[in-house]
Order: C-alpha cells, then structure tokens, then sequence
C-alpha cells in the first residue's frame, strides 16, 4: 500500500538517456565474497546496529566522523553509512558489493553511472505516473538508486556525488524503500550541510517520519523483511529523524514543524518531560510558528502530566503557573475561547502548590516545630485562599498554636555535658580593625 504522504511531480524528472543495464554477479559468489572480505579482518561494518567485518577503511572513517560528531545526542547519532539488510536484497547486493570494496574512484565510472541512472530514473517516474496503483515502478526505481551509488561511490567530494545521493534518496522513496531512503538523505545533509538539495531532502525525511509515527500507532511489531520500515524501534526511529531534522538545519522552513511534531510524538509515548521541553523549544526559538499557540496549551498538559507529586520537583508545576499567564496575556482570543480549560489547569495548579506549602508546613508539625509550622500554615492561607487547602487552613493554624512552639529537649542534661560552638566564638572588640588586618 502507498503511503499517505503526497509524492512531487514526475514532469520535472525529463532524462532521455539509454536505459540502465545493471551488471549482476551470481549470487552464490557474492555472498562467498562477502563472507570472504568480512572474515579478512577489515574495519568494523554495521547491519542495523551489529557489528560485522567490514569493507573499506573511507566508509570507515566516514562512519566514526558520524558517531564522534554527534555522541552525545540523546536520540542516536547518525551513522549514515550503516550497512541494512535490504542492501544484501538480490536486486542490490551486486551494487552493494562493488559500492564498498571500491578502492579507486574513477570520475568517468562515476558520470556513465549516473547518467544510466537517470533514465531509469525517468523510466520509473513515468511508470509510477502512469500506474500509481501498480508496482512495474519499483524494480527501475531500484535499479536507479544502484547506479547512483555507483556515481556517488567513484566521485567522493564533488557535486556529481551531491547529485547522486540526493537522486538515491529519491530512487528509493518511490521504490517504498524508506529505511534506504533516508539513509541516503542522512548521508547527503552529513556530507554537504549545505546542499542546495537540503529542503527537499528534509522535506522527504519529515514525511517518513510521519509515516512511521502513524504505523507506529497501529502496528508496533517486529519487522524483519520490510523495507518501507525499520525492523524495531519504529517510533524512536521517527523520533530521531525529527530532532534531526530540527538540528540538521534549525532555520529551514520545516524546523519548528519537525519540532511540534517531536513534541507530538513525546507526548503520545507519555513522555512528559521530553514533550514539554520541545514545546518549550519551539516557542521560544520559533516566535512566528504557526504551531505557537497550540505548543502553548500542549507544553501546559506535558507540564502537569510530568509533575510526580509533592514529594518531587516543583519545576513541572512552577512553568505551569508561568505558562497559563503567557497565554491569557500573549492569546487572549484563543484563551477566551479555551477559558474552561485554562481555569481547569490553573485551578489544578493552584491546588498542588498549595498542597506542597501545606505539606511542608505538617512535616514542621510532626517534628514537633509548631512555630515553624504555624508561619508555614499562614502562607498557605495567604498565598492560596482560593484553593481547597486555604480554605481549610486556619483550623491547623490554631491547633499548632496551643502547642509549644519547639520541641521539647530529650536528655538536657548530657546535652550540657558538650560545649556550645557559639559560646566559644571569640569576640572581636568594635574598631579593633589592626589587629584584624596586621
């Protein structure tokens, strides 16, 4: 089945070259090849997050400049040169073999791939064009992305590769090839951040990761042999590629869409804390966002939801209180419209810090420090007369002012067996600063 995502126009993919032959290896001699290599002791490789032997030490490097540029990201680094399962696929596996034991780029490989790649390209464009609901697409399309690994593969550095990449992330998102697809975008935006290619390349990653967060909904199982998805960790995958996308390129126009989409996408795993902070991320980086007003009244929820208790940090409950004041002054039409629910918050947020200065107030109480207590219980009755604890308050006021006001001293006596600390400070006579500074 088709995504729901809109697919581009085909008219602007118009190439009239030769059709792309792809040279095939026997499959039972590649894979001895591969066995081979992966057994000479090479650098490390990776299929889907496993290590293996490996093929070329420039893939190599390439993949440790990945992961020591970003190891610190919460989400996952990039690793756009891992090696997936589908690459071993009998249509790819030849390409996939030659793309990674290339020693010596050559450039005139590299143009006659991607030329040959582009009419296959066309090829596919027009099938899909013609036949949306069929699949004759998919092999020219896969064919296409082939050759243009090929192109990337033997011209590293130069807008051929650039164009190759960009065209191979194409290739297989109309071959329905998503985990490929943005690898190939990933690999792109990691090579050239500035590809003239960069919003359309996020453009394609953002729609994927859309896709995966709907399928995530309905179907969270393993999946070994699709190749539209990744085989686990569907939702954390999208996830990854939205903060990405906020991080790859944080003024591009789908910033702060993949943004309210994080946030989105963290609020519905009920994680709280994360969903709040990307809403706060969003309206505070992206002032003109169209998502403004909704990040608001989403971060308010996340925010009251991520609040574990009197017990905890008040910080959920702090920007909570802050946060309904933002939006009845920066929104007061959408607030007036959404007054019953802003009361609803501000009142539950109202109650439980209320409910904090009051507990606090019985722990003085229960240690037998009344006074403490009582001037605990007078700013609750100050500070929050309109909630349930205020209205309540001033009988534990007057049941801690009948009691002493600290607790009594068990065991005077060998507590005056032991010197006061304060007595023993030595007292420095008014204007006898000489001696002081001598």
């Amino acid at each position: 089945m088709r995504p729901w995502f809109n697919r581009p126009g085909f008219d602007q993919f118009q190439f009239d070259q030769p059709a792309f032959i792809t040279s095939k290896f026997t499959t039972a001699l590649i894979l001895l090849a591969l066995s081979a290599t992966m057994l000479s002791g090479c650098k490390s490789m990776e299929i889907g997050g496993k290590k293996f032997g490996g093929f070329r030490k420039k893939d190599n490097m390439l993949a440790q400049e990945d992961l020591a540029e970003e190891a610190l990201d919460p989400l996952g680094a990039r690793n756009s040169n891992r090696l997936l399962w589908h690459d071993l696929a009998p249509s790819q596996i030849g390409t996939t073999f030659r793309v990674r034991t290339n020693m010596n780029p050559q450039q005139e490989t590299a143009r006659e791939a991607f030329e040959t790649a582009k009419a296959k390209f066309a090829q596919g464009s027009a099938q899909l064009k013609n036949a949306p609901n069929e699949e004759g697409h998919i092999s020219a399309f896969i064919d296409a992305a082939n050759g243009f690994r090929i192109a990337s593969a033997n011209a590293p550095g130069s807008s051929l590769d650039e164009e190759s990449l960009y065209y191979e992330g194409e290739s297989y998102f109309f071959a329905d090839r998503y985990v490929q697809s943005n690898r190939a975008f990933e690999k792109l935006i990691g090579r050239y951040s500035g590809s003239r290619f960069l919003d359309d390349a996020e453009q394609r990653r953002y729609s994927i990761a859309l896709y995966w967060l709907e399928l995530a909904k309905a179907d969270s199982a393993i999946a070994i042999s699709d190749p539209k998805r990744p085989r686990v960790s569907l939702a954390q995958e999208a996830r990854r590629i939205l903060h990405r996308i906020r991080i790859d390129d944080p003024t591009g126009k789908l910033a702060d869409d993949a943004t309210f989409s994080l946030g989105n996408a963290f609020l519905d795993a009920k994680r709280y804390y994360e969903a709040a902070d990307s809403y706060e991320d969003l309206r505070r980086n992206y002032p003109g966002s169209k998502h403004l007003f909704p990040s608001h009244m989403l971060e308010l929820e996340a925010r009251l939801k991520s609040y574990q208790g009197p017990s905890y940090d008040a910080t959920p409950l702090v920007k909570a209180e802050a946060l309904v004041k933002t939006i009845v002054q920066q929104f007061p039409a959408e607030a007036q419209q959404n007054i019953d629910t802003l009361e609803q918050q501000k009142a539950l947020v109202d109650n439980q810090l209320a409910q904090r200065d009051f507990e606090l107030g019985r722990y003085f109480e229960n240690r037998g420090e009344n006074l403490a207590a009582k001037m605990q219980y007078e700013a609750v009755a100050q500070k929050h007369s309109n909630t349930v604890f205020g209205e309540t308050i001033q009988e534990q006021i007057a049941s801690v002012a009948e009691k002493p006001p600290t607790p009594k001293q068990h065991a005077k006596w060998l507590v005056d067996m032991f010197p006061n600390p304060e007595a023993d400070k030595p007292v420095i006579a008014a204007g006898d600063n000489e001696t002081i500074f001598r």
